[in-house]
């Protein structure tokens, strides 16, 4: 369940009350992980894996009742029930609630101590000069702002003092709602999945402070860029747009920038799914001058040398790989090694032997509704499909049998969409894709979802022993 997705009353889902509320309802039907996707400032397409920054979150996800109950804003907007998100009119509403909280704010040592860190003053920076250059990547801005992480030119940050104190008190607000989130998930023994992108995107802080560890032009365009050849999803493959990196140059450093990312993020996080895994031993490499994916080559990646240091360093990270697509054998071999636990996706795999180690999903947020899914296949396949399903739970229908199925396999783990639960047609991104309807989807009640989950409950749903 994306935060985003929540029925929040003011155009996106935040950290407030449908949040907790949300928390009460699966806690109660017994599902005890609530995986998320990532909370970073939305970039490109409004995707959560183009982020403007791996450590800020994204300010649409702010409370306005948290920010009223703690005396910082004088009263709630109006609330406004709609069934997609409108990221924008999220942004102008919460923008101005920030403004209005960040006057009234008494700075105190707790704040202080946050808006000290490296990564805040960092970040507070780069969207303060990136909203002042309309918001355009960093790559066009004038030299004098392209190249200050050179420079440091002090009469730049002068000029800029305000916004970027107010965008450090945002990062602070963020995070403290979020802190209280956490805190209640965890008095519910809730446990949360956090999800990492495997790269960052160009238009990004993380890019602009880190230029050497990046396959760049010198004006910082990309040279090379990520994605993934023709697949499942795409005839012409998936061009990403996300800068590669220049792993000769981290394994130099000893990974430091991307040991930071992943520690920084399970510090957020109880368990962390790093998507796209299989780049830790080959990534498809193109030429961003490429309109296409379809035209790229393979590059072997140093996966073993990175994670044997990395384990060295952080023995006790609870790391879950996203190893997902067509993969060659040394992909899981890599994973086995470290003992990661991988993914198997029932819509792809219905019928294979499930094993303990593993995270089992009917889907992901990449792939169809099980309903759209199920409705797509032919004759034979819906024929054999409901064979199997209703062989073990003849008094189910075949999607609801298909959610049985999935809550008694071996695996450790199992997730269930909350698009699967609803048997909703809608979806929630389609791959190589980009722009409306994408990550727009959202509920705009809890209604349906609270009476679907007197059905899909843990214990309901379990074969009885």
């Amino acid at each position: 369940m994306p935060v985003a997705s929540l029925p929040s009353p003011f155009f996106i889902g935040d950290f407030g009350p449908e949040a907790y509320r949300f928390a009460d309802m699966i806690r109660e039907a017994g599902y005890d992980i609530w995986q998320i996707l990532p909370l970073n400032p939305l970039g490109y397409g409004y995707s959560p894996y183009q982020c403007l920054s791996s450590k800020a979150l994204d300010e649409s996800y702010i409370s306005p009742e948290i920010l009223k109950n703690e005396g910082l804003i004088r009263t709630v907007p109006e609330k406004v029930r709609v069934s997609t998100i409108d990221y924008q009119a999220a942004k102008q509403l919460k923008r101005k609630l920030l403004v209005e909280a960040f006057i009234n704010f008494i700075p105190d040592r707790q704040y202080r101590r946050f808006t000290a860190q490296k990564w805040v003053i960092d970040y507070a920076i780069f969207i303060t000069f990136k909203e002042y250059n309309e918001n355009r990547c960093w790559v066009e801005w004038p030299d004098e702002y392209k190249n200050f992480p050179q420079n440091r030119n002090i009469q730049l940050l002068r000029k800029h003092e305000e916004i970027i104190e107010l965008h450090k008190f945002i990062q602070y607000q963020l995070y403290h709602q979020f802190a209280l989130l956490k805190k209640y998930l965890k008095k519910k023994r809730i446990t949360v999945m956090g999800d990492m992108p495997f790269y960052v995107g160009i238009d990004s802080d993380d890019v602009y402070y880190n230029r050497q560890y990046f396959e760049l032009y010198p004006d910082g365009r990309p040279h090379w860029i990520a994605g993934v050849p023709p697949d499942y999803f795409s005839a012409t493959g998936q061009r990403w747009g996300n800068p590669l990196y220049d792993w000769k140059e981290l394994r130099k450093h000893d990974y430091d920038f991307w040991f930071d990312r992943i520690h920084y993020s399970e510090n957020l996080y109880d368990i962390l799914r790093i998507d796209h895994f299989r780049a830790f031993d080959t990534y498809w490499k193109i030429d961003s001058k490429e309109e296409t994916a379809i035209n790229g080559e393979w590059i072997v990646n140093s996966g073993k040398d990175f994670f044997t240091k990395f384990f060295k360093k952080y023995p006790n990270s609870n790391i879950v790989a996203e190893d997902l697509g067509d993969l060659r054998p040394e992909v899981l071999e890599l994973r086995d090694h470290f003992h990661l636990p991988g993914m198997r996706i029932l819509e792809f795999n219905m019928y294979g032997e499930s094993k303990e180690h593993e995270l089992a999903y009917v889907g992901t947020h990449d792939n169809e509704s099980l309903r759209t899914w199920y409705r797509s296949l032919n004759r034979n396949e819906k024929k054999v499909l409901d064979k199997f399903i209703r062989n073990k739970y003849p008094e189910s229908d075949v999607l609801n049998g298909i959610l049985k199925y999935a809550f008694n396999l071996k695996s450790n783990y199992i997730i269930l969409s909350v698009v699967d639960i609803l048997l909703d047609a809608r979806r929630i991104n389609l791959p190589g894709s980009v722009g409306s309807p994408n990550w727009e989807y959202k509920l705009k009640d809890f209604r349906a979802l609270s009476r679907r989950l007197k059905t899909v409950n843990k214990k309901r749903m379990r074969d009885k022993k």
